[in-house]
């Protein structure tokens, strides 16, 4: 097979869970470290520069919560 790097992510709740939470998630990216969060869906990672995804952090907060933190830059394009 190949050896491909994952460089961005999307993630969302279904079913009942998505009635109740909003899904809060960030990547460290290779020589960026960690990028801001993003939120149901939202696309959090980088394309076209050809940086790994190293880390990932998911958090779930109740329907209509704050972030838990600075949702700025959440993707690199």
């Amino acid at each position: 097979g190949r050896s491909l790097r994952l460089e961005g992510i999307k993630i969302l709740l279904t079913g009942d869970m998505a009635n109740h939470f909003d899904v809060y998630y960030r990547v460290h990216i290779q020589d960026y470290g960690w990028l801001g969060w993003a939120k149901n869906g939202e696309e959090s990672g980088s394309q076209g520069h050809s940086k790994r995804l190293e880390g990932i952090e998911i958090v779930l907060v109740e329907k209509d919560g704050s972030a838990p933190g600075s949702t700025n830059n959440c993707f690199i394009r």
